[in-house]
């Protein structure tokens, strides 16, 4: 099972940008589970990710094993590629 934990910010640009890209590869994914968390309002859940300042953030996780974080801007073909490389 494949779960991503995606960590975004209402004042990040580049996760206001990466929004619409999310949701059209997300579609895409239908198996996958999302979990969304706010860098400020989620920081009790996130502290333990150990995330640092690079946002937006994906947390990819295969069978509860962490497999890759992606990070930044991205276009919806690079995204599909990556999950895809995942063999999701």
């Amino acid at each position: 099972m494949i779960k991503i934990i995606r960590i975004k910010a209402l004042w990040c640009m580049s996760c206001l940008v990466m929004e619409k890209t999310w949701k059209k590869v997300f579609l895409e994914f239908p198996g996958v589970e999302i979990i969304d968390y706010d860098y400020d309002d989620d920081r009790d859940k996130i502290d333990d990710l150990e995330v640092g300042n690079v946002l937006p953030l994906l947390i990819v996780y295969k069978d509860d094993k962490e497999i890759s974080r992606i990070s930044g801007e991205k276009s919806y073909k690079e995204m599909i590629e990556i999950l895809r490389s995942f063999k999701i």
